[in-house]
């Protein structure tokens, strides 16, 4: 297989050499040169239609194990309508804020873009992250592939563009939008929400200062009362997608898997040195 990988492209090599020598052997486009030190800011998309067009709230706590959607989204429309109230009189007020609705559209990815100077014909944008949100499904051949909710780097409102201040690590369990119709009697003022929003488990805040001997902030899940805390957040809040290495101890238990790993792990490395753009973002 290798040596027929190596062979197509070579004939595919020679194809293009061919075309140029009948183009007339034209100069290579002239490139801006890129410096090694640039590390390009990442730009939010979203795709035009949502994946699924209207999921049933109870398939999102049994699918995609959003368990406190709603009481979640009552804290967002009380907090989005008076930002100026405490957390305690937001938990308060939350308790009257009926859901009239009972679906929504979701999306299962979420991706960052940027612009690539060494596209042929001039700079294009490129996709070079992702975040999956997506539940468990059967494939064709009738095995279950489970599901996958990536975690990602959340900015609270006050981060900058690097250092970890402002910053907190969540688990994205689902990535909806509100529709309209959603939206009436719930806000005042007549402001919409934003369009993309996102529930979010939370994991605890970055250490004061990183493990001495490998340099990455350790985390753990964020519980209250045996209950993993979790919020609704504008996507636009999501700075990028981060890599999260468990926490092994003398032996990596026999039962963690890839699918597993992060219900079953306790405690969680931030791996800073995925790429540059997160060493950068971090330090």
């Amino acid at each position: 297989m290798t040596l027929w990988l190596e062979r197509k492209e070579k004939i595919f090599r020679h194809e293009k050499y061919i075309h140029w020598r009948l183009d007339g052997c034209p100069a290579p486009p002239t490139i801006k040169p890129l410096s090694p030190g640039i590390v390009y800011e990442r730009r939010l998309k979203m795709t035009k239609h949502p994946t699924l067009k209207a999921v049933k709230i109870s398939a999102l706590i049994a699918d995609y194990g959003a368990h406190s959607f709603r009481d979640a989204l009552a804290r967002f429309i009380v907090q989005f309508n008076n930002p100026t109230l405490t957390r305690a009189q937001i938990e308060t007020q939350s308790g009257s804020v009926a859901l009239h609705f009972n679906r929504v559209p979701v999306y299962h990815r979420i991706k960052f873009i940027t612009e690539d100077p060494y596209t042929a014909g001039g700079p294009e944008d490129s996709v070079v992250d992702s975040i999956h949100v997506q539940p468990a499904k059967a494939a064709r051949s009738g095995k279950e592939l489970p599901g996958r909710f990536d975690t990602a780097l959340v900015n609270d409102g006050s981060g900058g563009l690097t250092g970890v201040g402002g910053y907190r690590v969540g688990q994205v369990r689902v990535v909806f939008s509100l529709k309209p119709h959603h939206t009436q009697g719930l806000f005042v003022h007549g402001v919409s929400p934003p369009q993309h929003l996102a529930y979010v488990e939370w994991f605890s805040s970055f250490t004061p200062q990183p493990e001495p001997n490998h340099l990455m902030y350790k985390v753990k899940r964020s519980l209250k009362d045996g209950d993993r805390m979790a919020s609704i957040v504008p996507v636009a809040n999501i700075r990028r997608s981060v890599h999260l290495l468990p926490k092994f101890g003398p032996v990596a238990p026999l039962h963690w898997t890839s699918a597993n790993v992060l219900e079953e792990c306790p405690t969680f490395f931030v791996n800073c040195f995925s790429d540059r753009h997160i060493y950068t973002t971090l330090y």
